[in-house]
């Protein structure tokens, strides 16, 4: 056999030894750029879905303070307190933007300049609006899934939208919220089927309508506002959120929310109506008479109301109503909770002296209205006297008023009142409390006997529509009011003793615990308080959610 001699082997552990090194070395680069690459995506991942939880973040920010009672503790924002927002539409811009944090591009804080700039670059921009309102305003629709861009993306001009800046309790980075009213259009383009109502493809207001399992989304026929048919308008709340990274890759999410607040049909017996169950928790004497009206039906409402009738004027309680003297007329039904008999209380509906117009005697189940809640936050308990001044609401909460002469409460528009907080208000001698257009008056009563005397010369309501003058107490405290030529109004205070003074008129609702006419003040209900009075306090409930592609 022939042998191969060693020295032919030598070097070969060294290729060996390389080769199997070179393979560690592969390996290991392998193994660092798979590391890399998953923190790269872990990272990637995480920001995408910080920005979708700030946009969620803002999205529920917005909702919760679109009252003027926000849960916030800070009360930061408010569509109507401390911030200078409105609601969109009836008069105000049709878009309200509400501002956050700083432009990952630039460092600055965020402006309407950055939302309205459509260029490919700019990640905060508002490249949506034209998806959710197509062909409205003169925005040209884009195709799915691609952004809004150039000049018809926007509406021309800055008329359409308002703007403010949130100052947040917490950290949370979105950009811009944007808020509007949803139209029939909204997500409609070219698509009918994606219509409320395919039979109308314009830019009609959706409504919120029902509760429950029969709870749905519609639009008024006409035109019509949503009051009209037992309904609330649905608004449309968009968030932008964009990862820290910034630049023109940052990471984008873009959250929608439909909101709106249910609407709780009426069942109020009667215009006049004493919560209490007690004997005498509704008195009419001293020539008082009843009637109704409809201020909904009057086109321009007038004083008096030019549909002002001497019947419908329906009272009631819980407990006993008493009537008393001949010239006394309730040209209405009376609603009891009580046998629906005449005589002695207790044990009957109705208590008789003299000889009073009475309609029929109707029993009713129990009625338990909702106690309005108390402010949030409480105002002061300190006293201001205040002689002929004209206030705006943003000017409060003020504590324990007194007013002489003649003192204004500047109001705001239908879909946005005005709203006043005041711990008790007082009328001194001959003064008047004017009210100049939708007004909410919300009463604490802190420490006070009576929360509300109005009987020096009443209030005048100059719109002459009950609705645009609502007063919420969910206190005990006495309420002292005189009627007049010009006292439109409504009375939302079931636990408190409503006391009617002078013989003048009384024009639109009151609740109380009890309720005291037998100075022969005259009431005329209005017809159209199908709803419960507003306190601008339901919450905003979520309709629909969805995360937007771009």
């Amino acid at each position: 056999m022939h042998a191969i001699p060693e020295k032919r082997e030598q070097g070969f552990s060294l290729i060996v030894a390389m080769l199997a090194l070179m393979l560690l070395s592969a390996v290991a680069v392998g193994m660092m750029f798979m590391a890399s690459t998953e923190t790269a995506v872990s990272s990637n991942f995480k920001a995408e879905e910080t920005a979708y939880f700030a946009a969620r973040a803002g999205v529920e920010e917005v909702r919760d303070r679109m009252l003027p009672s926000p849960p916030s503790p800070t009360g930061a924002f408010s569509i109507n307190g401390s911030l200078p927002a409105f609601m969109p539409g009836s008069g105000n811009p049709w878009a309200l933007y509400i501002l956050n944090g700083k432009n990952p591009q630039t460092g600055s804080n965020m402006s309407m300049a950055d939302v309205t700039n459509l260029v490919s670059t700019n990640v905060v921009a508002d490249d949506e609006l034209c998806h959710d309102f197509p062909g409205y305003a003169g925005m040209t629709p884009a195709v799915a899934n691609i952004r809004c861009s150039g000049s018809s993306g926007l509406p021309s001009g800055s008329s359409w939208y308002t703007s403010t800046t949130s100052i947040t309790p917490l950290p949370v980075d979105y950009k811009w919220v944007r808020v509007t009213l949803k139209a029939n259009n909204t997500y409609g383009g070219t698509n009918a089927s994606l219509f409320v109502d395919p039979s109308k493809p314009g830019a009609s207001q959706v409504c919120w309508f029902g509760s429950g399992t029969g709870a749905n989304e519609v639009v008024p026929p006409g035109g019509q506002p949503c009051s009209s048919i037992n309904a609330t308008p649905v608004y449309l709340v968009t968030a932008l959120a964009v990862s820290p990274s910034g630049g023109t890759k940052g990471a984008r999410r873009l959250v929608q929310q439909e909101i709106a607040q249910t609407y709780v049909t009426n069942n109020l017996p009667g215009g006049l109506f004493a919560v209490g169950n007690g004997c005498g928790a509704l008195s009419l004497a001293g020539n008082a008479n009843t009637g109704s009206f409809n201020s909904a039906a009057e086109g321009t409402a007038t004083n008096p109301p030019s549909n002002l009738s001497s019947a419908g004027g329906d009272v009631g309680s819980n407990g006993n109503i008493y009537v008393g003297g001949s010239s006394t007329n309730v040209n209405g039904n009376i609603h009891t909770n009580q046998p629906t008999s005449i005589g002695s209380c207790p044990g009957n509906g109705v208590t008789v002296s003299g000889h009073p117009g009475m309609g029929s005697l109707v029993s009713t189940t129990p009625y338990t209205p909702a106690v309005p809640p108390m402010p949030n936050p409480l105002p002061p308990t300190s006293s201001t006297t205040l002689n002929g001044v004209t206030l705006l609401s943003s000017q409060g909460p003020w504590g324990n008023v007194t007013i002489k002469g003649t003192v204004t409460l500047t109001g705001g528009t239908t879909s946005n009142p005005a709203v006043y907080t005041m711990n008790s208000l007082t009328e001194n001698g001959n003064a008047t409390l004017a009210i100049t257009g939708p007004v909410i008056l919300n009463l604490a009563g802190v420490g006070s006997a009576t929360v509300l005397d109005l009987t020096g010369n009443g209030f005048a309501n100059s719109s002459n529509v009950p609705s645009a003058f609502v007063i919420n107490y969910g206190g005990t405290d006495a309420i002292k009011l005189s009627g007049g030529s010009d006292a439109y109004g409504v009375i939302n205070a079931p636990n408190s003793a409503i006391t009617f003074r002078g013989g003048s008129n009384f024009y639109g609702q009151a609740v109380g615990q009890t309720i005291d006419d037998q100075g022969g003040t005259n009431f005329y209900w209005d017809t159209s308080l199908v709803a419960p009075p507003p306190t601008n306090t339901t919450t905003f409930a979520e309709v629909a959610m969805r995360e937007l592609s771009y």
